[in-house]
């Protein structure tokens, strides 16, 4: 009973994100914002892909949402999606933790693995700011050089740090399970 009520969890959440993912791909907007999807459309933002965004993007919307989230967007972006795409992750990712049991790699390569998205992610970044001439986040504009490389320092320290409470929670909740089912 418990794996089939974990199999209806998973499947509504896979319907959830292809229903995120088919919401932003086919927003449509009568007046699109000065600037805003010049050079790669809404997948310049590659939301859809790296979700769980929470932290980053509510406390840079909270200090200032021009920084990262400028108003044009509400024309566009309706706000439940925004909703969506950036607080529903949240508790989504707490339930997954609680209801799902979960096989980490060793930790070397599981942060080698994340150091790759992290390495991915603002490599797309960059490359939208060579070919448009525009910050994907409006805020990457306001550093200097030095200052754009502790923002990806504190970047990287942030993720690595949401990993490893990931993983330690897991092994709280669920390190007990793995170990019974590894020795049977």
């Amino acid at each position: 009973m418990a794996s089939a009520a974990i199999l209806l969890y998973h499947g509504s959440v896979f319907i959830w994100y292809f229903f995120l993912t088919y919401s932003l791909l086919t927003v449509t907007a009568t007046e699109q914002p000065a600037g805003v999807f010049l050079y790669g459309g809404q997948w310049k933002y590659l939301t859809v892909l790296n979700v769980f965004v929470f932290l980053s993007f509510w406390a840079l919307y909270s200090y200032d949402r021009q920084l990262v989230y400028p108003e044009g967007l509400d024309k566009v972006i309706p706000q439940w999606l925004n909703h969506a795409v950036h607080s529903a992750v949240f508790p989504i990712a707490v339930l997954e933790i609680v209801t799902s049991p979960h096989h980490y790699p060793p930790r070397r390569k599981g942060l080698i693995l994340l150091g790759i998205c992290s390495i991915s992610y603002i490599s797309w970044v960059i490359w939208i700011y060579l070919a448009d001439g525009n910050w994907v986040y409006p805020f990457l504009g306001l550093l200097s050089p030095f200052g754009f490389l502790i923002f990806l320092l504190c970047s990287h320290i942030l993720a690595v740090f949401v990993y490893i409470v990931g993983e330690t929670l897991n092994y709280i909740l669920w390190g007990e399970v793995q170990n019974k089912k590894m020795k049977i």
